[in-house]
């Protein structure tokens, strides 16, 4: 067996159930899975998975990711790394931050500028892939360079425009896959905490008002197309509420599917394939996923 070496990796666990990782509660398992708080070793091991052509997945905390296989081939690495260093108006931050710790940490050091990360419910690294956003600003708004492994396992740090980054997008996302990214460093300016503070639980109230927080989801599962908003087509469908074994489309917010206890993968699929067929039958607009689905398309 090519990966039966990972066995004997400090920490691995073999048919690590997913669904604990996951925020929406859903998953099968990984057939190797490591949590690392250190990412030290993290670039010579994911040269070695490449070298010898073992499968592998990053994850943080899987805000917007659905495990969509019974069990996921190679190693399943989840970061859980904790750094954060301010260097003036810099900080640069570890890939698997909380975003809306990351705003609260900064807010008390007296740093404005992401506040925005707040309602960004996932961890730096993922938000660096998906240029996340809330509220009008987004990851390439502050970014400066982030540092990323390749799979060769050699460690490059990239520019903000290297990233090449769009709306909910980026190189690191469409054009390098097995690139993992370790950490990223923003620019930031310079205010009192209170109002920084303040600026925050905006940010959060606005998410409460207008989005099912109270329920599990994995976020928006449709990027907004051109012009319109993916929320607004769903709604003028009539399925805000349609429901399909324990997943169900938001009351609240069209564009969030919602576990209500015990869903599947199954299920949510289902869902979306048909929010992406009744939106197209009536405005002839395609539905792009915003949602990762993993071991499968999301047409599946």
């Amino acid at each position: 067996m090519p990966d039966a070496w990972l066995a004997a990796v400090p920490g691995v666990r073999e048919h690590e159930p997913l669904s604990p990782h996951s925020w929406y509660g859903i998953g099968g398992r990984a057939r190797y899975f490591v949590a690392l708080e250190d990412d030290a070793g993290l670039a010579e091991l994911i040269g070695r998975l490449a070298a010898e052509r073992v499968p592998y997945l990053v994850i943080g905390a899987a805000t917007n990711t659905l495990f969509a296989a019974e069990e996921l081939p190679g190693l399943t690495i989840k970061l859980a790394t904790s750094r954060l260093t301010i260097d003036g108006s810099q900080v640069t931050v570890s890939a698997g931050y909380l975003m809306p710790k990351l705003a609260a940490d900064t807010a008390r050091k007296g740093r404005t500028g992401l506040e925005f990360g707040a309602g960004v419910p996932g961890m730096v690294g993922g938000s660096v892939v998906g240029n996340a956003g809330a509220f009008g600003r987004e990851v390439k708004d502050g970014l400066l360079s982030t540092e990323v492994i390749d799979p060769q396992g050699h460690v490059h740090t990239l520019s903000a425009a290297e990233c090449h980054f769009a709306y909910r997008e980026s190189s690191l996302k469409s054009d390098k896959p097995g690139w993992v990214v370790r950490s990223a460093t923003f620019a930031t300016g310079e205010d009192d905490p209170s109002r920084i503070r303040a600026r925050i639980k905006e940010v959060q109230g606005h998410r409460r008002q207008t989005q099912p927080i109270e329920k599990r989801s994995l976020g928006s599962t449709f990027k907004n197309p051109p012009g319109d908003a993916a929320g607004r087509l769903i709604d003028a469908c009539g399925l805000k509420g349609r429901r399909i074994g324990g997943a169900q489309i938001s009351e609240k917010h069209a564009n969030f599917i919602v576990n209500l206890g015990g869903a599947s993968a199954d299920d949510v699929l289902a869902l979306m394939a048909e929010m992406r067929n009744r939106v197209f039958e009536r405005f002839g607009i395609e539905l792009e996923p915003e949602v990762r689905v993993i071991g499968r398309t999301a047409g599946q």
